[in-house]
């Protein structure tokens, strides 16, 4: 049951406002009961190592306003750093996190529409005016309170996600670990670099056990949020899959090819065996926009065949459209994505329809 605007005001007026948090010095300069809920000030000052848990807001934005120090932040799978007199904006719906990178810093953050202060006022102890004593932030309690107010924190599991690496790197391609992997992909949450690593050795075992295809896919759809992760480790994974295998292989190189036109002739070499209708979704996604083409690819150009009158309709429809450069670039990503979608779906269904395990 959601709070009443007036309640959620008094509260957070009659509240705490200087505390201990994540090891931070915390004071909540204004709060939604200062404001009628429009927004909420936070000022922090933390020394180097403070750092949030990844986390994503359902309700509320942030704005990370820099007045000393520097941060680093995370939002969209985008990092960057602020510097004193800079400021970043944090979306609701969009995973983000930061952390201190100087000695020390000296921070604002803006919270819109205000009220998710008490959060912070309810799982953190006060910090005395005249004590210097850091008090621990429970982080399972943290955890609980924001999904009480509509965020979700990404409680950082490295073990976890080293032991199900290990799994794939030592045993067949167990479903239980590309699930876990899954999830971590797919979810708002950041996706880690080792999880990359785990993807790509697993993808090298493919020779020996055709069921880790399941890795070219996941490899594939995190390519769509962290292409330039992925980019420079697909060389290495054509030459370890290589170009003879399963068509449930060859159809989950494809759409993890798909995605990198800066790699189109060497991921054509590798799908070879492709069939004809496969190897031209494959090519059309690795071309370069071209407004003849605009259109005729779904769900295969090897479908269209125009006659010449044909094709001088096409061209009077696109002359009186008078379509620039920026939107024939839009249909012709609209296009791409869902060739990709159709891609991704059809060497799934083969994978598993072709997997022990």
């Amino acid at each position: 049951m959601s709070i009443p605007p007036g309640l959620l005001a008094r509260r957070t007026s009659e509240l705490p406002r200087q505390l201990w948090h994540l090891g931070g010095l915390m004071s909540i300069r204004v709060t939604a009961g200062d404001t009628d809920g429009a927004v909420s000030v936070v000022e922090q000052r933390a020394q180097r190592g403070y750092s949030t848990p990844p986390h994503v807001h359902s309700r509320e934005d942030e704005t990370l306003m820099v007045l000393a120090g520097e941060l680093e932040y995370t939002v969209g799978g985008r990092d960057g750093v602020l510097k004193a007199g800079e400021s970043a904006f944090l979306p609701r719906h969009k995973a983000h996190r930061f952390a201190v990178i100087s000695e020390q810093a000296h921070y604002l953050m803006l919270i819109t529409p205000g009220g998710f202060e008490e959060m912070f006022q309810v799982v953190n102890s006060p910090a005395p005016e005249d004590g210097d004593a850091h008090t621990p932030t429970d982080p399972g309690l943290m955890a609980a309170e924001s999904a009480s107010r509509g965020a979700t924190l990404f409680r950082d599991d490295p073990a976890e996600r080293a032991r199900q690496a290990e799994l794939l790197a030592a045993a067949p391609g167990t479903a239980e670990s590309y699930r876990y992997f899954a999830a971590q992909i797919a979810g708002p949450g950041p996706t880690f670099d080792d999880v990359i690593d785990g993807l790509v050795v697993a993808a090298q075992r493919i020779p020996s056990d055709p069921g880790h295809a399941r890795a070219l896919i996941l490899l594939g759809i995190l390519a769509e949020t962290s292409h330039d992760a992925v980019s420079p480790r697909l060389p290495e994974i054509l030459h370890a899959v290589g170009a003879d295998q399963p068509e449930s292989v060859l159809l989950a190189l494809a759409f993890l090819g798909a995605h990198f036109r800066e790699h189109a002739d060497a991921v054509l070499a590798a799908t070879t065996g492709l069939s004809d209708e496969d190897r031209q979704r494959l090519e059309r996604c690795l071309a370069d926009p071209d407004p003849d083409r605009i259109g005729r690819s779904w769900p295969t150009p090897a479908l269209w065949e125009l006659s010449e009158a044909e094709r001088e309709l096409d061209r009077r429809w696109r002359d009186e459209g008078r379509w620039d450069a920026e939107t024939v670039r839009a249909i012709w990503d609209a296009e791409t994505t869902s060739l990709l979608a159709f891609m991704g779906a059809k060497a799934d269904h083969h994978v598993e329809r072709n997997t022990r395990v």
